[in-house]
């Protein structure tokens, strides 16, 4: 008889602790979840700050380009000018492309060590007359 009752006791004991435990788990699953969505928010706060400076130097590029194209008269003068155009903004986009990368990966790295998954989710931005992809955090869940 006691060692019924010792074993029902360490049975209860030991199905309380299980399910503490996963009381505990799901309270810092939420908090884990809580602490990636604003990760991503702030890395994508960023990322969107980026782009609407990007486009605003590719604006001002783009307007100066036009303008120095009305005023050109000579067709080597004018195919420098659309190379060195053409360099600036590719340089623009690439400098966007390589620092959104660097602050996404780096993101979805900080969140997978918290146990969520995060994925980039690209998004099309006009910069000048050129469209590229951009590539903000999206967080998918544990």
């Amino acid at each position: 008889m006691m060692k019924k009752l010792v074993g029902m006791m360490i049975l209860s004991l030991v199905l309380t602790l299980a399910a503490g435990g996963n009381v505990f788990a799901a309270d810092n699953e939420a908090e884990n979840m809580e602490a990636a969505l604003k990760l991503a928010d702030t890395t994508n706060s960023k990322i969107y700050f980026l782009i609407e400076k990007a486009q605003e130097a590719g604006n001002v590029l783009q307007d100066n380009y036009l303008q120095d194209m009305e005023t050109i008269e000579d067709e080597e003068e004018a195919a420098a000018r659309t190379a060195k155009y053409n360099q600036d903004l590719d340089l623009l986009i690439a400098l966007l492309d390589y620092t959104t990368r660097t602050l996404t990966y780096t993101t979805i790295n900080a969140i997978e060590k918290l146990g969520v998954d995060a994925e980039v989710e690209w998004v099309e931005v006009q910069i000048a007359d050129r469209t590229v992809m951009v590539d903000p955090v999206r967080v998918v869940g544990v």
